[in-house]
Parts: C-alpha cells; structure tokens; sequence
C-alpha cells in the first residue's frame, strides 16, 4: 500500500483512501461472503457447497448478504488506513526526509503495524462482527434468519450483548489487522518504485503483497471469524478458540477459506494500490493545497 503518489495533505489522504475502500469492496463482497460462510462451517464444506446452497436459498443476492456493513465502513476503514500510515510514516521520517530512526526498509512495516491496529481499533472489529453475524445468521437451522436487515441486526446485537457485543473477538482482530497491514505496506514498499509507477503495476505490486498477507496470517482470521459469529460465546478466550479448533478441527481447520480469502485480498489490495495513486492525482488538480 504506500502509494508511489502519496498526498503530502491529510484530508487527501482520507478522501483517496474511502473513495477507493467503497470501489473495491463492492467490487469483491461475493468472494468474502463465500470465504467467512466456509469458515463460520465447523464441517468440511467447499466453496461449491456454499454457492450451491447460497443460490438455492437466497438466489444471487444471498451473496451480498452482510454487504452493508462493509460498505457502511469501507470508507472510514480506508480512510484511517491510509492516513494513519501517512502520519506514522511522518513520525518516523526526520524534517529533511531521513530515516529518524534507522528502520531501513522495516519503516514500511512498522507504519503498516501502526496503520492496522488504529483500524481494527476504530473500524474493523464492529464491522467484522456484524458482517459474520449477518452471513452467520442466513445459515441458521433453528429457524428462519434473525436478522431482518444491517440496522436491525446492529440494535438487535447491541440490545442483546450491549455496546461491547459489536466488540466481539477484537484481540485476533487487532492481531489480524495490524499483521496484515505491516505485511501488506511493507512488501508493497520493498518492491522497487519502478515496479510501481503505473495503476497496472501497482495493482500487480499490491495483488502480491496482499496474497502474502493471506497466506501467512489465514489462521487468525478463521479465529477472528468463529468468535465474532452466533457460536461465539462457546470460546472462553483467543487462546481458547485456537485449542478448539485444533482438538476438534485439526490444523487445516485454519486454512478455511483460504482460496476465496486469497482471490479477494489480492483483489482487494490491487485495486485499492491502483487507485488510491489515481485519486491522489485527480486531486492534485483540482485540491490546490500546497502553498
């Protein structure tokens, strides 16, 4: 992520950053429904599966079921990604551009660390837990769903649980964010700039990054999912969850979902690389800011 165009304003930064986070995730919700279905399974189930069943009871828009929730947030999310990691880049740059503290090329990854757990903190973990529980709910066998629509299911899980019940599972959700954004900044900056410099090689750059996001943290995102979803009060703790799923699941239980979570990250971080940069200069034109 770290744009080769990057604002020197902030509230460019924002701007950028939602209008490219609202692009992207109406973009790609199918594969992130389909991803959190297979991971809220405590049975082995394929991506097939949940499309077939999925299609059989909700027809084609059953896949963007839990979508409000991610648009809702997508452009605060995005927006304090991008610009925390503008402003935690700043504190780690001296006034004259030097590296103030000798990171080297590990900056990117500790702005990224940065830049993710401000948006777990603030955005992510009430998102996350109502999409789950929203996608959850459509596959109830007690009965017919719950939730009648995204601002019914929010009173719903507030009145039941509280304030705090939309703060469900926000340890493996701050681990998850904060990894993966430190993975996804700092491997997109590794890539040399001229690998980088136009939307099509950015998207690639940022497609890549993403997919090493993926593939190293899957398992905490299986955990974050179980415990933001119906079930979630059966696990004590983090630690808890991850024993269950091993005793009971095994250590492949922890890779569910990982081929469509892989095809949407990796789109996910593509578009957003591409077109953050864009916007950025779209702008420039138009936002004079500089004195």
């Amino acid at each position: 992520m770290a744009p080769v165009n990057k604002p020197k304003h902030k509230g460019k930064a924002l701007v950028a950053g939602a209008l490219a986070g609202v692009f992207e995730i109406s973009c790609t919700y199918p594969t992130e429904f389909v991803k959190t279905s297979m991971q809220l399974s405590t049975e082995k189930v394929g991506v097939s599966d949940i499309i077939k069943r999925t299609f059989a009871n909700e027809g084609a828009l059953g896949f963007y079921r839990g979508l409000p929730s991610m648009v809702y947030f997508a452009a605060p999310k995005a927006a304090i990604r991008f610009a925390s990691f503008e402003t935690c880049s700043g504190l780690l740059t001296g006034p004259k551009g030097e590296d103030k503290f000798g990171l080297g090329s590990a900056k990117g990854f500790v702005a990224g660390l940065g830049a993710g757990t401000m948006e777990a903190i603030f955005v992510t973990t009430p998102q996350e837990t109502i999409k789950v529980r929203l996608i959850n709910d459509s596959f109830r066998t007690d009965g017919p769903p719950k939730y009648k629509s995204f601002f019914h299911g929010v009173k719903s899980i507030v009145s039941e649980f509280g304030f705090g019940g939309i703060y469900k599972g926000v340890v493996p959700t701050i681990i998850k964010v904060s990894t993966a954004q430190a993975t996804r900044f700092g491997v997109f900056q590794l890539i040399p700039a001229e690998n980088r410099n136009t939307p099509l090689k950015a998207a690639g750059s940022g497609a890549f990054a993403g997919g090493v996001s993926v593939l190293l943290f899957q398992g905490i995102d299986v955990v974050k999912s179980r415990m933001q979803g119906l079930e979630a009060s059966k696990y004590r703790s983090t630690m808890h969850c991850i024993t269950s799923i091993m005793q009971n699941e095994g250590p492949l239980a922890f890779y569910k979902g990982v081929g469509p979570r892989l095809t949407r990250v990796c789109l996910e971080v593509g578009i957003t690389m591409s077109l953050y940069g864009e916007i950025v200069k779209m702008l420039n034109a138009v936002w004079k800011t500089d004195p």
